[in-house]
């Protein structure tokens, strides 16, 4: 690298990175954009690269600008942490934003727990929920766009990622309240005979429960494939259709006198859900805290 890679030059390169945007990196420093712009176009010449290309989608990394996301971010912490001995994270006046990716389960149970929690210690800090398939999410983890992963992730395993688990959740139906002859005696044939909605969400429990179905042969009429699960409360509490759905997306429509919650007649699939978060960000003051206040919220006890 070049001689005047400084802190400040290190920092622009990781807002720009992590915003995709020059005026969101900007705000972010606290910098004025032409301001930014004259120390990226600096930076550039310094590295020899373009390091950012400028889209629809917004501010593109180039493919060396993604190999120095890591070794740039442990850089700056280092600096800030062990050299220049920064204050410590205060969750009662930062004003720190975390992108979080959750599942469809972890949304609806575990973040009004951490939107509570977080309200009453650290009134400033937002989360921003992210929503990312893989394995866009394994490579948001690793380059720092991606904070914490909440949820059912099994396809994060590599060794550079660190997991707690956090909860183990099974499968329900969920049908109208009105439909007497289905919830009468529910069995696998009525289950096998009904009308289903299937939600083909972009998550790994989805495809946990056709596998596990399949495998049993057990069949399943799709009346309606949606890849929404807000919508199943209207479309089950008007017709005959029935919907099999994490237990905790049944827990968040339990106030709904319309719907009726039904156990599967057969055996559920269990999924453990899990934090999940890069080892790069382990030592991180504000990064540690977050994690274990989330965590204590979860399960009760410290990550």
């Amino acid at each position: 690298m070049a001689g005047n890679l400084n802190l400040q030059s290190m920092k622009i390169f990781l807002a720009v990175f992590e915003q995709r945007s020059v005026s969101a990196a900007a705000t972010a420093l606290n910098m004025s954009q032409s301001g930014l712009s004259t120390a990226l176009a600096r930076l550039r010449k310094d590295l020899g690269d373009a390091l950012f290309v400028s889209t629809a989608s917004g501010m593109q990394p180039t493919t060396r600008a993604k190999e120095l996301a890591a070794p740039m971010r442990e850089a700056v912490q280092c600096i800030e942490q062990r050299i220049m001995n920064k204050a410590g994270f205060d969750p009662a006046t930062d004003e720190r934003e975390f992108r979080v990716s959750a599942s469809d389960t972890a949304e609806a149970m575990y973040m009004p727990r951490a939107l509570n929690v977080l309200t009453r210690l650290a009134p400033r800090v937002r989360l921003r929920p992210v929503a990312m398939a893989q394995p866009q999410l394994q490579r948001a983890l690793s380059e720092g766009q991606v904070d914490l992963a909440l949820g059912y992730f099994p396809d994060l395993m590599s060794a550079e990622f660190v997991r707690r688990r956090i909860g183990q959740h099974g499968f329900v139906c969920i049908c109208s309240a009105s439909n007497r002859d289905l919830i009468r005696d529910f069995s696998l044939k009525k289950y096998a005979e009904a009308r289903h909605v299937v939600v083909e969400a972009p998550t790994r429990t989805h495809g946990l429960l056709e596998t596990y179905v399949a495998k049993r042969g057990i069949h399943r009429h799709a009346a309606l494939t949606t890849p929404h699960f807000m919508s199943l409360p209207e479309i089950i509490s008007s017709t005959d259709l029935i919907a099999t759905v994490p237990d905790a997306i049944a827990d968040a429509f339990a106030d709904n006198r319309r719907l009726a919650r039904l156990p599967l007649p057969f055996r559920s699939p269990v999924f453990d859900a899990h934090l999940h978060w890069s080892k790069s960000v382990n030592n991180d003051p504000a990064h540690r805290w977050l994690r274990g206040t989330m965590f204590e919220a979860f399960v009760g006890r410290a990550a």
